[in-house]
This record gives C-alpha cells, structure tokens and sequence, in this order.
C-alpha cells in the first residue's frame, strides 16, 4: 500500500507490506527513478520478508522542502529523511537493496550511524567519484535542457546508452519521461553526485556489503580503483551478475533476484 510520511517540510512516498516477525528488507532506488523501480522485487522478495521501498526525496510522488535550495539536494539530506523513517516505523536493522544514487545515501546513513542496516547490497554505485568540471557543467545540458526540448527522443537516447536490453530500456524510458518533470530536482542530485567520497565507509563496515554489476564499465572502472583498500575488509565482496549492467535489476531480473536473496539468507546461516 503507498503511503505519505510527513516531514513539516516535505512528505516521502512509500510501500510498505510487514510479515510478522519476518526480517525487513528496504529498496532505495537511483536518480531520476522513483520507489516503483523495485515493484517487481517488493513482490517476490515480500513473499518472504517484511519489504519497504521509498521514493527519495523531490523524486515520484515525494516532494521536496519549499525553494530550490542546492542543500536540500544533498546525500545527508536525503539520508535523513530515510534515517527519521526508520526511527518512525521502528525498523530496526533492515537489509538494504540500492541503486546506484540509493547506494550512495545508504552509505552516507551508514556514515552518520553505522549500525542502520543489517546488510547492503548495491549495484550502480561506487563509494566514490570525482568528475571534472566539464563533465559537471555538461549535467545541465543532459539533465535539464535537452529534456526540456525533446523529452521523447532524450529519454530514448539516455536509456539505450544505458542498457542494450530492450525490455530494460522499455522501464528506463518511462523512468525518465517521469524524471523530467522534475528536472531542476534532477540536477541538483546529479551535481552532488558528481563528487562525493565514502571510501573510508566501506573500509570500516561492519556490516556485510555486496556490490553487484558486470556490464557496468564507468562504476565498475572505478570499484577496481578502490578495490586494494576494500578488500582488506572481509565483509566487502563483489559479484558479478553475467549481463547485468547499470540497472541490474531491470537487466537482468531473476538474476539480481536470486544473488539479493542469497546474499540475505547468508546472513541468517
């Protein structure tokens, strides 16, 4: 059932579907996505597990505070909210599905309290990035004017540059025909996500991580850069879901269905 919780400011959009005494399982989605891109998951995974799935702040049907303010736009920010959800509906230590930009606000709640989360499972994210200027100013091109003037053939383009998966395009297209009514919102994330650091997050978890993806060149590039320094924690392992690439749920449902699950099932052994 989609619900509303209110923060004065603003008001988060979310499912949620409790089996008693059954472990939670909780799905951050990426940028420009809403909580529907686990719709599938919520199902599946909810036969089993009390599941949550939130649409992050100013994103699907969750508004953001008043203004258009570049700090309210940023990770802690939007950790927050999922932090102050936690606390209001008593979830205590959920196992955590998130993509790509969702991977990056768990992170930065795990910054804020290590102990949130009985697991995470990320794919599409790296605990860090820098980007130069250039590739900063051109976000507004991609994210805000071309949009703007050809919302169809943007989304087309955007969606096929990221996955060669027909069906997959199909989901991403109508993700991104969504997002661009919220561009202004969709460009101030993309500006914060351009440069952020949480190395020092997964070198110090204590929880166990897994990090997916295969086809996913530019993040995976960047997890091979970091991967002496996490390596060294024995709660930090990769997998590689064969065809799998930025949006692995949707390229390759079954599975990033059936990795998710093991992952969490591996926590209860």
């Amino acid at each position: 059932m989609e619900r509303y919780f209110d923060l004065k400011t603003h008001k988060i959009d979310y499912r949620l579907q409790e089996i008693p005494g059954r472990p939670g399982v909780l799905f951050l989605h990426g940028c420009g996505a809403n909580h529907t891109q686990f719709d599938n998951e919520f199902n599946t995974i909810g036969k089993d597990y009390s599941v949550a799935a939130i649409s992050l702040r100013g994103q699907g049907k969750s508004t953001r505070p008043a203004g258009s303010r570049q700090e309210d736009m940023k990770m802690s920010a939007l950790a927050y909210d999922i932090i102050q959800w936690l606390k209001e509906y008593n979830w205590k230590t959920p196992h955590v599905i998130a993509c790509s930009m969702g991977g990056v606000v768990a992170l930065d709640m795990l910054q804020q309290q290590n102990d949130l989360f009985k697991s995470l499972t990320t794919f599409g994210t790296t605990p860090k990035l820098s980007s130069s200027r250039i590739f900063t100013a051109g976000i507004w091109v991609a994210d805000v004017m071309l949009p703007a003037l050809f919302p169809n053939w943007t989304a087309n383009v955007m969606s096929k540059a990221t996955t060669s998966i027909p069906e997959a395009q199909q989901r991403l297209r109508e993700d991104l025909k969504e997002a661009y009514r919220q561009r202004n919102t969709i460009y101030q994330l993309r500006r914060e996500l351009a440069n952020y650091d949480y190395t020092h997050v997964l070198r110090e978890s204590n929880i166990p991580v897994l990090l997916q993806g295969e086809k996913d060149t530019a993040i995976n590039r960047e997890i091979e850069k970091l991967w002496p320094l996490f390596k060294e924690n024995p709660l930090v392992r990769r997998e590689w879901l064969k065809g799998a690439g930025h949006i692995a749920n949707y390229d390759q449902p079954q599975a990033f269905y059936e990795s998710a699950v093991r992952f969490i099932e591996e926590q209860a052994s």
